[in-house]
């Protein structure tokens, strides 16, 4: 199947041509979307968008970096969204931590260490969202789990910071 006609998940357009989903169990009914169902299915999926972002290739271009800063400070809005009403003093603190880190990132200020700032940004972001499926006696996020409906070999970074 061609990049153009395959079938995008709805909410992060991700190609949902992959048949190994788990256990083998094929591509979903449909091209359906593989957060479809679960909480915080926009968390999500916004989540591993970036986690699976062409800013952790080794050839990201400056666009491809600034791009995800961007999309990650919509994110972290996003989850600070999820949040009003409900006291979650874990969840507000990852928040707190992802934005601090977001800020720290500016790109367009200083490159040197926005990627790392970055990448801590979307982990404290990604374990904001774990609280709140905790506090939904869920179980944990597991972008891997998603991985095969992204375009990533790797993930850059994983064990370096």
């Amino acid at each position: 199947m061609n990049d153009a006609a395959a079938p995008r998940c709805p909410r992060c357009g991700a190609k949902l041509e992959g048949t190994s989903r788990k256990h083998g169990e094929g591509p979903l009914p449909g091209g359906g979307c593989p957060y479809a169902g679960l909480p915080y299915a926009d968390l999500r999926a916004a989540h591993d968008a970036i986690y699976f972002g062409r800013w952790r290739r080794m050839d990201a271009s400056p666009l491809d970096i600034l791009r995800a800063y961007r999309q990650l400070g919509r994110h972290i809005g996003s989850i600070g969204e999820a949040l009003p009403g409900r006291v979650l003093p874990a969840a507000s603190g990852d928040l707190a931590r992802a934005a601090d880190a977001h800020r720290a990132a500016d790109p367009a200020a200083d490159a040197g260490d926005a990627l790392r700032f970055m990448d801590n940004a979307l982990s404290y972001a990604h374990r904001a969202i774990d609280d709140l499926l905790r506090e939904d006696k869920e179980p944990p996020h597991r972008p891997m789990d998603f991985s095969e409906w992204y375009d990533a070999v790797e993930v850059p970074f994983r064990d370096e910071w």
